[in-house]
């Protein structure tokens, strides 16, 4: 006698293979592209500590005091323009836009900050201008602002990404001092604040390298260096092994887990 069939385990379309086939939808293909999604996010999340990191550290190097560059923010959105601070020296000069401008760069010769005051950017106060009678865009830009303001003469503050500095009637237009590459503006009645009509990002990398990084002193170079080296170093270890491997010559595994080098075989 032909023995009977087995239903218990079901045919080809049965609930034995069917329930085989609905759990590999949560088997290990499945989790892969979650695995994926949850490595891409913590990789990212690894790329953005190791940046704080730095920017922590660089900042921790050039402002040890962050005083300083706090009160500089607030002056950049309030500039400490003081008419009284400059009524002495505006007495006696002209009701000249260009006359004033260039007594003013003369009277504060172009200086970094480093050289200056120690710190890589700062927004002097006037007072500060009239006693240390040298300085950068910032320090000109705020005395020449103060002497037209004692004068009663109208102008308006500009910032490029690179330059500050006060537009006037009839002014010309320079590489560093263009309206077309100002994003924000006050003339006395508010910031207003809008997309440059230029960037001239070449000009803006050299102007920052030359204002920030060359007059910096060699021990703080050293040590900005030596840290982000660090930072890198361990943060993006995953990173720079795989970058080496890119770069070298390629690997075959052979038995035993060995490798050899490619050109060797």
């Amino acid at each position: 006698m032909a023995p009977r069939a087995n239903n218990s385990g079901g045919s080809a379309s049965g609930p034995g293979i069917g329930s085989f086939g609905g759990r590999s939808g949560s088997g290990p293909a499945a989790a892969a592209p979650s695995r994926v999604r949850h490595g891409r996010a913590r990789g990212a999340l690894r790329h953005l500590l190791v940046l704080l990191l730095l920017l922590a550290w660089v900042g921790a190097v050039v402002y040890p005091d962050p005083r300083p560059l706090v009160s500089s923010l607030v002056r950049l959105r309030n500039p400490p323009v003081d008419a009284k601070a400059v009524i002495d020296l505006a007495a006696g000069l002209p009701q000249d836009y260009k006359a004033i401008e260039d007594f003013s760069l003369a009277y504060v010769p172009y200086t970094p900050a480093w050289t200056v005051y120690g710190l890589p950017w700062y927004f002097p106060t006037v007072e500060e201008v009239l006693t240390d009678r040298a300085g950068d865009c910032q320090a000109r830009a705020v005395l020449i602002a103060s002497i037209f303001e004692a004068k009663g003469m109208p102008y308006t503050l500009r910032y490029s990404f690179d330059h500050v500095w006060v537009d006037y009637p009839g002014k010309e237009s320079t590489e560093m001092e263009d309206p077309s590459t100002s994003f924000v503006a006050d003339s006395g009645e508010g910031w207003l604040a809008s997309l440059p009509d230029r960037i001239p990002l070449w000009s803006i990398v050299k102007v920052r390298i030359a204002y920030h990084w060359t007059p910096m002193p060699l021990i703080q170079k050293l040590m900005i260096l030596a840290g982000a080296a660090l930072i890198l170093g361990y943060g993006e270890r995953r990173l720079l092994a795989r970058v080496r491997r890119a770069v070298s010559p390629g690997r075959v595994l052979v038995s035993g887990g060995a490798s050899i080098r490619a050109g060797d075989r």
